[in-house]
């Protein structure tokens, strides 16, 4: 496997003293020993990836990224947007948690309002960190299509795709600055800062774009339309809301060519998953 050739190169520099003195020789055991045990199981879908980051490494590495990329970000604390969205997110969680609460067991959730009203966008950090930006109000039109989003992003973190992603694109060295050594997220260098933040997508792109596969977009639309059912949200608006997105990109590469699956393919695997999200939306009654 690709990822463990990595870990055998790492190795090999540490023990020649190639690798800077910051990557320890026991962090290199736990890559070696994690990764050797690395297949893990997304909840929901109960899809095998190779992920040898732990949990509690992904969370840790969630949330010193969400402080940093927060920080200087210009917040919407109060006001009916505000309480809107706090709204949505909080039954978002919720329903999260009763859907997957082993796979959400250690998130400590927190959403932030960024007053960017040209960034059509949101995102969801390891550990549940969410950040949601005004500009997406021009696609979610309603609560029920901002749940869609929400539970989108959040099924990122829940079914750990940033910790895969990581793993598989053999990102050993940012793994070891960032979780695996201790060392905090702030005092990596800009491209390593860069790096984690795509690998975890957070990359701020038009229309809710994260760098994710195009399987992980479509594992997160499956999980992330039947939490906003769970929340008590129409799943039908998730439709329209990709038709929003649409409408707002223009024109898109084709398909092979982007990380993202095609507007037309999205909504037709969200229609083959609407009964399903259906039966659960009406088992809540049928409203938030």
């Amino acid at each position: 496997m690709v990822a463990r050739r990595a870990v055998r190169r790492l190795t090999l520099k540490v023990t020649r003293g190639v690798v800077p003195g910051w990557i320890s020789g026991v962090g290199v055991a736990v890559i070696l020993g994690v990764s050797s045990a690395g297949c893990t199981t997304v909840a929901g879908t109960k899809r095998s990836q190779f992920n040898y980051m732990s949990s509690a490494d992904e969370n840790k590495l969630g949330r010193d990224a969400y402080a940093s990329e927060i920080g200087n970000a210009k917040l919407i604390t109060s006001g009916p947007e505000y309480e809107m969205v706090k709204r949505v997110c909080d039954n978002v969680v919720q329903a999260a948690g009763r859907l997957y609460p082993d796979a959400t067991k250690g998130f400590e959730w927190e959403f932030k309002l960024v007053d960017d009203p040209k960034t059509v966008n949101a995102w969801c950090l390891p550990g549940g960190k969410i950040a949601i930006y005004t500009g997406l109000m021009m696609a979610a039109k309603n609560e029920a299509q901002l749940a869609v989003v929400v539970g989108h992003e959040c099924s990122h973190a829940i079914a750990r795709h940033g910790g895969e992603r990581m793993s598989q694109q053999n990102a050993v060295q940012i793994l070891l600055q960032g979780a695996g050594a201790g060392m905090s997220f702030a005092s990596l260098n800009p491209a390593a800062q860069q790096a984690t933040m795509a690998a975890l997508g957070a990359g701020a792109e038009y229309g809710v774009v994260l760098p994710f596969s195009r399987s992980h977009e479509s594992e997160a639309d499956e999980l992330g339309l039947f939490i906003a059912a769970d929340a008590g949200y129409d799943p039908r608006q998730a439709v329209q809301l990709w038709k929003n997105m649409a409408a707002l990109s223009g024109e898109k590469p084709a398909e092979w060519m982007s990380t993202h699956p095609a507007d037309e393919t999205r909504i037709k695997r969200l229609e083959t998953l609407m009964p399903k999200a259906i039966e659960i939306w009406e088992a809540r009654g049928g409203k938030p």
